[in-house]
């Protein structure tokens, strides 16, 4: 019996977007899996190396995960020593998250971002990376305010504040 052809899939750039996002996931957590750290989990840590002491709130904003996603992640960092929660001194009610010294052991990370990058964009010159970043942000953007959820990301960063 003779192979049938492959089916063409149509141009879409939800589809593009959907497996680009999907095999830049894989290569992240295969990149990390020999720190025996998820991307999620570096991206929390990532934030602490640089401002240590965050809300739960703080975190979640920067992560782009909502308030109680970003708790059971940091949940998990708690039980495997990666950070700790703790009653600020100044007010018992607010919880602030700290890294430990078994996170502070994987900060050699910290520049993961860039690694990934540069694998994402080998043969890629600089100009057409510029480009790129632009227009993903303009997708994005048109997203967002397509489904009338154009209030994410916030204008300013946690870290910033």
């Amino acid at each position: 019996m003779a192979t049938k052809k492959p089916l063409a899939r149509p141009r879409s750039l939800g589809q593009l977007l959907t497996f680009a996002t999907a095999a830049t996931g894989a290569m992240c957590q295969d990149m990390l899996a020999r720190h025996d750290l998820t991307l999620a989990q570096w991206v929390i840590l990532s934030a602490l190396w640089r401002r240590d002491g965050m809300l739960v709130r703080e975190i979640a904003e920067y992560s782009g995960n909502n308030a109680p996603a970003a708790s059971r992640i940091i949940d998990r960092m708690v039980e495997r020593g990666l950070v700790t929660r703790q009653a600020a001194s100044d007010d018992k009610r607010v919880v602030r998250v700290h890294v430990t010294d078994v996170g502070r052991s994987l900060e050699h990370l910290r520049d993961f971002h860039e690694r990934v990058n540069a694998r994402l964009l080998d043969g890629i010159s600089a100009e057409e990376a510029e480009t790129l970043t632009c227009l993903l942000k303009r997708v994005d953007a048109n997203a967002r305010r397509a489904t009338g959820s154009d209030q994410w990301p916030k204008t300013t960063d946690p870290l910033n504040e």
